[in-house]
This record gives structure tokens, sequence and C-alpha cells, in this order.
């Protein structure tokens, strides 16, 4: 069942508490399929589901309820439209994903910023996350079937944290600066489908907004066949901190650092430096990159986990 969750691409919901607690899950008419899953980091825990007629589910016609020792996993075909009701009793911790297939779609959430290379009137993706205590530029995509959107930031629990303000800049392209919160947060949009019928979806990735900042280096391309270092900045926007620094290549293969920790003053930043070893046989316009990760030693009091990666292109000289 956790297997066929892959096929089910559009996610309604992500949440985990401790505590019991109810979700109410906007269903469209464009959902032909559902799956409820709730787990528990131990046994004891339920999950109740309602469907909008007050129904408690079970077993039957188009719904397959399978009980675990740790959770529940529920999927509905066809389910009714409307509002859903999922309740979760954990004994411990729970996790509860809500996945459908679907036409109408959240397609990405990202945070963005100028381009640093030529096209400096292009945004790009940001390295690792945002830094706190920073204006950030959001930008979200939804299929052309989503109307009428609206935007807020949700926090681990699926509590509402803060509506944004984001603008189109086309039917499907929604930017605008926000402020981060000072807690782990998704991004979900509420909206209308084409019937008019309320909707909602959240985008997986969690973010959170971080005081350490990695910056790579300068350059684009790397000769084959040669040794060369790989220099990142790192930041320090918040209070003194002790940083232990991975890095790896684009084959996965973790490599050495120098230095292996780093202590960082309130506001000061370092280097760190890797050695990027790009074989011989290197076929030109192939890539080779570096991902360095930055992690606090835990007695920090915010903040403490970042990353950024450096991708070369290879050539001959």
């Amino acid at each position: 069942r956790i297997m066929k969750s892959s096929l089910l691409p559009e996610m309604i919901l992500w949440a985990s508490g401790n505590s019991e607690d109810s979700y109410l899950i906007p269903v469209d008419p464009s959902v032909v399929r559902i799956m409820f899953s709730g787990t528990f980091d131990a046994t004891g825990g339920s999950l109740t589901l309602i469907a909008p007629d007050g129904t408690v589910i079970q077993q039957g016609d188009r719904i397959e309820d399978t009980p675990l020792n740790c959770g529940r996993i529920i999927t509905v075909d066809a389910p009714a439209s409307g509002t859903w009701q999922v309740r979760t009793a954990p004994t411990g911790r729970f996790w509860l994903r809500v996945r459908a297939k679907s036409g109408l779609s959240l397609r990405d959430a990202e945070f963005v910023e100028p381009d640093a290379g030529p096209e400096s009137d292009r945004l790009v993706e940001i390295q690792g996350e945002p830094i706190a205590g920073r204006p950030a530029t959001l930008r979200v995509s939804v299929s052309s079937t989503f109307k009428r959107p609206t935007f807020q930031l949700v926090s681990l629990d699926g509590r509402p944290l803060q509506a944004v303000d984001l603008q189109s800049t086309d039917n499907l392209e929604f930017i605008g600066t926000i402020t981060l919160p000072i807690e782990p947060f998704r991004v979900l949009v509420n909206g209308r489908d084409e019937s008019g019928i309320q909707t909602q979806r959240i985008w997986p990735r969690l973010f959170h907004g971080e005081v350490v900042e990695v910056v790579p280096p300068a350059g684009e391309t790397v000769p084959a066949g040669t040794e060369m270092p790989v220099t990142f900045t790192i930041r320090n926007h918040g209070p003194a901190v002790r940083l232990n620094l991975v890095s790896s290549d684009h084959r996965g293969k973790v490599i050495a650092v120098e230095p292996p920790t780093l202590e960082l003053g309130a506001g000061v930043e370092g280097i760190a430096t890797v050695q990027l070893k790009v074989p011989a046989d290197g076929r030109p316009a192939s890539e080779a990159s570096i991902h360095l990760t930055v992690t606090s030693d835990g007695t920090a009091a915010v903040g403490g986990f970042n990353s950024a990666s450096k991708t070369f292109s290879v050539i001959r000289e």
C-alpha cells in the first residue's frame, strides 16, 4: 500500500504531531483516488475517517482498509466530493499523509533569487534553505485547473502559521516576498476547481529559515583529469555556533572537507575547501559536482543546518 502511494502524486495534507487531533480535508471532483495514511511510533494509536455524509469509513466497495500494528491506511476510489474528516489518536507521535490522483495540481513551491550568472533578470532556486530574519522570495506554480488560489504557510502539524500574498506572473505562476516564520513550515494552497468547489494541495517539502548560509564559489567549468579545490563561504547570521561539515561528490561518495569543523562567532564568516577530482576519461559536457552540508553540534539555540551544491561542466583542454 505504501508503494502504491507513488501513483498518487498530489499531496492534499501532510501533518505530524504527538497529541490527538482532527483535520478537515476538502476533496474536489477531480480526485479519482485518494489515500489516507496514518502511522504511529508505537502500537495502540487509531485513525478514524469520516465521509462528507457523516459515515465512518470501513472496508467495503471502492474502499481498501489496511490496519497495521502502528497505523492504518485507507484508500478510496471515486471518493465523494466535499469535506472529509480525519481523526488521529496516537499513543506517541503520528504522521498523517493524504495523497490523491487528480488532474488538479500544486506543481512546485520554491524560494528563488536573481541568477548570479549572465541572466541576472532570471529567478533561480536558492541553494539550501532561506535565511531567517531576511525577506525571502517564494514562487509557486499550479495547474491551469486551479482557480482563485490563495496561499499560506502551515506548521508541522498542519496548523496555519500565516497567509502569504503572492502575485500572478501568468495564470500558472505566483510570486512574492514573504517574512519567514520562526518554525519549520510547508506551503499550502487553497482554491476552487473549475466547477467552483473548494480544493486544497500542499507541497511536501519542509522548509525552515536558517541562520547559517552556505555560498558556493563562482566558476562554470573544470578540465578532465585535474584536481581542483572548491571553496565554499559559510556565513553565520545568528549567534555563535560550532558546525560540523560533510561533503560528497556527484556520485554520492563522501569526500574530505577542510576544516571538518568550524567555529563561527555571531555575524562571522569562514571558508571550507573540498578537493574535486575529475577523471581523465571524463566526457566533455558531463557534470562534476560537490555538495556541502553544515550542521550545528546541537548547542545552538537556533538554526544550524544548511547546504549548497556546486556543479561544473567538464571540458577538455
